[in-house]
């Protein structure tokens, strides 16, 4: 295969001038710092390949010429000239040139086109649209990071099936939308036959339609006559046998009143005794919250004690710590004052005696002598030119060798004070430590007795309560049996929520909500209390408020707090009837009364509303004379009622029976009526108890909170502790070890700076020999004048006092100023200031623990004294329970006397609810059934009356309803319904005299079986269709248009398919002729990277049919290592990844070379010499590489080597080119080796 050979260059970006880069070895490295130029030799190469102009970071290709970035281009043109080397050694070269006017493209010296051009790089596998040569900087790791679909797009792109993606979707969508219509054209067809067929069962069918309608009707007519027969022998048989039974109930009634009044005696005194029984409960439970409410802030105030006692012991320790400090540090202080008075006096002495000594050797001259002194100082001075110039750097350097030792002793003295200091401060902290450690260890002890007290409060609470639940379940059982027994209604939860949502409005309105009428009035004699729950009925319940406007609200409450609803009877709006004085004058029959007149009212207020309810209603002493009043008076009727509850409407409605008043008793003795209330003493003093420490949760959350709040001190511990352990004392300790360590590098600095010293002035002292040689013989006969022996005793004596005196004040004055660094260093940091910061802390402390000490004292008084409160109120509880408990053993002997007389009435009224029920459930069977005969049509044989006026009517199984609730339209059906007389001739005798319910169910079930299938075999059949004959000429017709619509639409489904089914298969094949041998050997290529057997790499499709359409999985497992995401992988694993699909996709589609730009920037030096070795195989092989690295590991493997450096300009930056062949070197080195 080819080769890149030469490269040149002219006025290409920042290379100016022309540049002839080569010849190219098989693997090539270019180096260079950063900003050298080395990506503007990338795009050269790029450029000279074909790459486009916005690729280059430039507007238009001028702006490639050198300095026209800055607007100051270098010439009109710039080219680069490619030399390729073929397989047969011939040369190829390929020119790319950009003058101000355009570009020119040359192969071989003459003019090519564009597509020319890239048909000839195209020729020896250079594609510029897929760079198949080159990798950018900082591309190689992206490639591993590519998503599956990107990495599909790189194989489409390099396999050229990409290109056939425009006309795949095309033809792919018609097929499929050919589709369509050939399934909704052959769907078509299928319905057309599907109504063809439907349309000859309708013919069949007509005909058998009316004769099964003919059998049907006639079933369904001896159905309803029967029904119809045995619903009015069942209603005629209830009402004679109901009559009999109300007769007898209303003498056991007058019988029981008498009994009664005993029974309303004890229940008022019981009564009295109950509500000061739970006063007493109510003063028990009030002192028990009070001090479940104090013992907890008695238990935080004990708690807040023993912390602040704690706290004052660590102050304490810290002050005396701190108090230790401050002495040493003002001793130390004290030192250095010392020290620097000492120094200064000592300078001041130096002084006067370097003054003493200069006046005793000075020498003097005249006038004549210095003129002459100084005319042979010029001479000696030109003719010692070069040697005093040599001697002046030579003392430059030795002052700059003597002021950087100077500076490293003032460091190494500045380090020891430092270290001092850090020790110092590392001591403090660790005593810190130690303290912060006891003060954890204190807080998780109270800790976990807190946490312990806590599970023992809650288990003691956990079994109060599941103890209460309990008994409390035990207790209602026994409540629900004694009731029973005494002939009370017991209490549901529904009657308890309806309890308490006319408690809560009481509450939120008061004197405007009344309560429920029940509770707010009651019949002046136990004997009218069955008639007056009977006029009552509904309204009952009824709750009296003021206003319309109240009763709006309440309603509003009610839906927010989700109770039931309920119903109001607003004062201002009742519309009532004024009160009948004839009423109260009657006399006969006796005993007839207006109701209300013995209805006992405790609230003034409301009496509007009883008149309302009872509406001019009378009560008699018996059933006959109610009647009479209702309908014995010519030209009146009056509502009446009599004692035992039976009700006649002015309608002429009547319903009786005690029912619907009273619930069912249950029989009990007296043995186990006593029984039962003992127990139920005992459960009320048990779950009084429990109650108490059910009550405890306050207190849990007391010790909760406690708990968090150790916790949270605990937390706060921990990190001032974790903080000095892991972060404060580390850092110390590292500093400490850093500034050792840097004491230990400046020793060897300052012995080194002395040897260099030696050297120096040696050095001085040979030229100052030579150079006092030459002074010597010019000087001569001035110095015998003078009467010395040479010129260096006149100038050495002068200058000579003047260095010492200069040297001794700048050694005085070095120290002096090194002691008040350290002074002004101890002043900064003022142990005292903290030591009287901490005293003033632990007065304040202790005067906090005092305070705290006579507040616990004070409240451990109130608790004895609480304690003492609450037994009393407990005793007096006792003591009450005892004397009601005593009121119902006599309530319970009372009531025993009617016991007797009520299970007889119960069962009696049982009877006539069950009659009653009868009877009304036959007569609206009858008006059901006749009504169902008027709507289906059924004709029934009627002796008088007419099914056309049969009406549905409301029905309703509230018996108590006064005749305000009845519709007038009701009332007039009934009358109609009772007119009409059925003939039952057309059913046989023996149909007539079944006697069983069995036999009569039997009968109505096998004439409903036969009425069901006629009914079933009917429905079956639809009604005939007149239209059959014709529809089916319309369905011909479309028969042969759907099926010639079909055959056109499958025809062009075919075509379409054959279409895309050819650009799918040239797509399939361009793809995987393309990837299979990539995916075949890339893990071999992994493994040659990684130099290890274990590597794997995968690379496989997500769709096997059609790879292009979805992602490319590419996966590696890292030698040594288990399989990991490749985003999971490290920067090297990633950029080995990457290489291995990027050889591998090479091998494919090989370049002739290979451009990789800093592909080793995330490896370390392993994986480098890995990568490297690869290289250097491949390129021995089959392929030229030309790598640009910054690193040595990589570029010294290389053959030969471009450097590219910057060149110095003002102007614009400007690059220059080194090549370097390695050849000989490695020939030399493995020859070396080879050797040893």
């Amino acid at each position: 295969m080819g080769y890149l050979k030469l490269l040149e260059i002219e006025n290409f970006k920042s290379y100016k001038g022309k540049h002839l880069i080569g010849p190219f070895k098989k693997f090539m490295s270019i180096i260079g710092p950063n900003g050298s130029g080395k990506s503007n030799l990338m795009d050269a190469i790029c450029f000279v390949l074909g790459e486009k102009a916005q690729n280059f970071r430039v507007r238009k290709l001028a702006d490639l010429i050198h300095g026209a970035s800055i607007g100051k281009p270098i010439g009109t043109r710039c080219y680069v000239k490619m030399t390729y080397k073929n397989d047969d050694e011939s040369e190829t070269t390929f020119t790319r040139t950009v003058t101000n006017n355009g570009s020119e493209l040359r192969v071989d010296g003459n003019t090519v086109t564009t597509s020319e051009y890239h048909s000839y790089l195209e020729q020896i596998n250079i594609f510029i649209k897929a760079k198949n040569f080159l990798v950018y900087q900082g591309a190689v790791e992206q490639i591993a990071m590519k998503s599956p679909k990107e990495i599909t797009q790189i194989f489409e792109e390099l396999s050229k099936s990409g290109e056939l993606s425009t006309d795949y979707n095309k033809l792919k969508a018609e097929m499929e939308k050919l589709k369509k219509d050939t399934h909704f054209n052959l769907q078509k067809r299928r319905g057309v036959a599907a109504e063809k067929l439907e349309v000859r069962d309708e013919m069949k069918e007509a005909k058998r339609y009316q004769t099964m309608k003919d059998s049907f009707d006639k079933a369904q007519m001896q159905l309803y006559l029967i029904q119809l027969f045995y619903a009015e022998k069942a209603r005629d048989k209830a009402k004679v046998e109901l009559q009999k039974l109300n007769e007898e109930i209303g003498n056991f009634h007058r019988t029981k009143i008498d009994d009664e009044e005993e029974i309303e005696k004890c229940e008022q005194e019981l009564r009295k005794a109950v509500k000061e029984l739970r006063r007493m409960e109510n003063e028990v439970e009030k002192f028990e919250r009070n001090l479940i409410t104090f013992r907890p802030e008695l238990i935080e105030s004990k708690q807040e004690l023993a912390h602040v006692k704690r706290k004052v012991e660590t102050t304490k320790k810290i002050h005396l710590t701190t108090a230790k400090m401050a002495k040493e540090q003002e001793q130390n202080l004290k030192e250095l004052e010392k020290q620097q008075l000492s120094l200064q006096d000592q300078r001041k002495k130096c002084e006067e005696k370097l003054k003493k000594d200069s006046q005793r050797h000075s020498l003097h001259l005249d006038h004549e002598q210095i003129v002459e002194y100084n005319q042979l100082k010029s001479v000696a001075e030109k003719q010692n030119c070069r040697v005093t110039s040599q001697i002046e750097e030579l003392q430059q350097d030795r002052e700059a060798k003597k002021i950087g030792i100077h500076r490293a002793q003032h460091e190494i003295k500045t380090i020891e004070d430092q270290i001092k200091q850090k020790e110092s401060e590392l001591e403090r902290h660790e005593k810190s430590k130690t303290m912060i450690e006891e003060s954890r260890e204190n807080q998780i002890q109270m800790l976990e007795e807190e946490k312990k007290s806590l599970v023992t409060v809650e288990k003691e609470i956990l079994e109060s309560k599941d103890l209460l639940e309990k008994y409390s379940n035990r207790l209602h059982e026994v409540n629900k049996e004694i009731s029973d027994a005494h002939g009370d209604s017991i209490e549901t939860e529904h009657t308890k929520r309806r309890n308490e949502a006319v408690e809560n409005l009481k509450r939120l309105y008061p004197d405007k909500v009344h309560g429920r009428l029940v509770d707010i009035c009651n019949p002046t004699h136990q004997k009218y209390n069955l008639a007056m729950t009977k006029v009552l009925g509904g309204n009952m319940n009824a709750i009296i408020v003021d206003t319309d406007d109240i009763a709006e609200e309440c309603i509003i409450y009610l839906k927010e707090q989700r109770y039931f609803s309920e119903k109001f009877l607003p004062l201002n709006s009742l519309v009532i009837n004024s009160i009948n004085e004839m009423l109260r004058e009657i006399s006969e029959p006796k005993g007839v009364k207006l109701l209300f007149d013995v209805i006992n009212c405790f609230q003034p207020s409301i009496r509007k509303a009883i008149q309302f309810t009872t509406n001019n209603a009378v009560v008699c002493e018996t059933t006959e004379d109610a009647r009479h009043m209702a309908y014995g008076i010519a030209g009146h009727r009056y509502k009446s009622v009599s004692l035992d509850g039976t009700l006649f409407q002015q309608n002429g409605i009547v319903s009786g029976g005690s029912l619907e008043l009273r619930d069912k008793a249950k029989k009990w003795d007296e043995q186990k009526l006593r029984k039962l209330r003992e127990e139920r003493a005992e459960l009320q003093n048990k779950i009084e108890k429990l109650q108490q420490n059910a009550k405890r949760n306050i207190e849990i959350e007391i010790k909760q909170n406690q708990i968090k709040q150790i916790e949270n001190r605990i937390q706060f511990t921990k990190f001032d502790y974790g903080k000095l352990q892991n972060e404060i004392i580390p850092r110390l300790r590292r500093e400490l070890v850093a500034l050792r360590c840097q004491l230990t590098l400046i020793q060897p600095r300052i012995d080194i700076g002395e040897k260099e010293l030696k050297e120096i002035e040696e050095e001085i002292e040979k030229l100052e020999v030579e150079k006092n040689s030459i002074s010597d013989s010019i000087f001569a006969n001035f110095c015998q004048k003078i009467g010395i022996d040479d010129i260096r005793e006149y100038e050495n004596r002068e200058i000579t006092f003047y260095q010492e005196y200069q040297r001794q004040l700048k050694t005085f004055e070095a120290e002096i100023a090194r002691l008040q660094y350290e002074i002004d260093f101890l002043k900064s940091d003022d142990k005292r200031k903290k030591e009287k910061e901490e005293a003033e802390k632990i007065q304040k402390l202790q005067e906090f623990e005092g305070k705290l000490e006579m507040k616990v004292e004070k409240q451990m008084t109130e608790l004895k004294k609480m304690e003492g409160e609450l037994r009393k109120a407990q005793n007096n509880a006792a003591d009450q329970r005892s004397t009601v408990l005593k009121k119902e053993v006599k309530y319970d002997e009372a009531k025993k006397v009617v016991q007797t007389i009520d299970r007889n009435l119960s069962s009696m009224e049982k009877k006539v609810k069950n009659l009653e029920q009868i009877e009304a459930k036959k007569s609206q069977k009858r008006h059901s059934l006749l009504h169902e005969c008027k709507i289906a049509g059924i004709e029934i044989p009627l002796k008088s009356g007419r099914l056309e006026d049969v009406m549905i009517m409301e029905t309703s199984d509230d018996t108590d309803n006064n005749d305000e609730n009845y519709d007038p339209r009701d009332i007039h059906q009934r009358h109609i319904i009772d007119n009409i007389i059925i003939d039952f001739e057309a059913l046989e005798d023996k149909t007539k005299r079944l006697k069983s319910d069995a036999e009569i169910e039997k009968l109505i079930e096998n004439y409903f079986k036969a009425v069901k299938d006629a009914q079933g075999n009917l429905a079956k059949i639809s009604a005939p269709n007149l239209r059959a004959n014709k529809r089916m000429e319309e369905v011909r017709s479309k028969e042969d248009e759907t099926k010639e619509e079909y055959e056109n639409a499958r025809k062009k489904a075919v075509k379409a398919q054959t279409a895309f089914e050819k650009v799918k298969n040239e797509r399939y094949k361009l793809f995987t002729d393309f990837f299979e041998p990539i995916s075949q050997q890339i893990d071999e290529i992994y493994k040659h990277l990684s130099r290890n057997e274990s590597a794997q790499a995968f690379l496989g499709p997500e769709n096997q049919e059609e790879p292009y359409l979805d992602g490319i999985n590419y996966n590696c497992v890292a030698p040594g290592k288990r399989f990991r995401p490749m985003d999971n992988l490290s920067g090297g694993e990633k950029t080995i990844a990457a290489l291995a699909l990027l050889f591998a996709i090479h091998s494919k589609n090989p370049s002739p070379f290979f451009i990789l730009d800093e592909m080793d920037a995330a490896l370390d030096n392993t994986n480098i010499q890995k990568v490297v070795s690869y290289i250097c195989e491949r390129s021995k092989r089959d392929m030229q590489i030309i790598v640009i690295s910054l690193k040595e590991e990589c570029y010294n493997k290389a053959d030969g080597l471009i450097g590219i450096y910057q060149k110095p300009t003002n102007v614009v930056t400007s690059s220059g080119v080194l090549t370097f062949d390695l050849t000989n070197f490695k020939s030399n080195l493995h020859d070396s080796m080879a050797a040893v």
